[in-house]
């Protein structure tokens, strides 16, 4: 009995001991949301990876009817009709909300924009160094300038769509579709602010 009363204080006192030290890790030798976003080099990495989705998106490695449901496809392939697979030339009215191409690309352009939005919102950070206020200047208008490339797509396509303009950290369920005039507006906002900024 005697064992067992000494055995559980030491248990005890572990569990208790244990309890105190703080389970939050602080990452030393890998980028996570916390150490990331603090010099320039990071975010013009952050843009390098949207211009890389851009590139896969838009610009396809074969040359298949599956590729070219967004940027249009020569006469060769009008008259090609797959289900889902490609939208036959000039048939643009059966893009719908059922549709698995109106679907990808809806995913892909919000992709870009919340990767924009990250790196708009992290530049007023504190973790953030600039070297001048130009220098961030810069990094933030090509941010915008993608994030504009990206809803003028959206309004082309979806007309009125939901405008997110800040980074999204948590969940969010209850977006409201604005007017596609909206959308464009925001676009010359961010594409004025660009043509301001960008480096020539």
């Amino acid at each position: 009995m005697k064992k067992v009363l000494i055995i559980s204080s030491v248990l005890a006192g572990l569990t208790f001991s244990s309890c105190k030290k703080s389970l939050d890790e602080i990452p030393k030798d890998f980028f996570s949301p916390e150490n990331s976003f603090t010099n320039k080099a990071q975010f013009e990495s952050g843009l390098a990876n949207i211009y890389l989705r851009v590139r896969t998106d838009m610009y396809p490695a074969s040359d298949a009817k599956e590729n070219y449901d967004l940027m249009g496809i020569d006469a060769d392939f009008a008259d090609v009709v797959g289900g889902d697979v490609a939208i036959p030339m000039f048939n643009w009215n059966t893009l719908n909300a059922d549709n698995g191409i109106a679907s990808k690309w809806w995913n892909r352009f919000y992709q870009w924009i919340f990767q924009a939005n990250t790196i708009i919102d992290r530049a007023d950070a504190p973790q953030a160094k600039w070297t001048s206020e130009a220098e961030k200047n810069a990094v933030v208008a090509e941010a915008k300038f993608l994030r504009a490339f990206a809803y003028h797509f959206l309004g082309n396509m979806y007309g009125g769509v939901p405008l997110v303009l800040h980074e999204t950290s948590t969940p969010k369920f209850h977006y409201v579709r604005t007017t596609q005039d909206s959308v464009y507006l925001h676009c010359k906002t961010d594409l004025e602010f660009a043509s301001l900024h960008m480096p020539m």
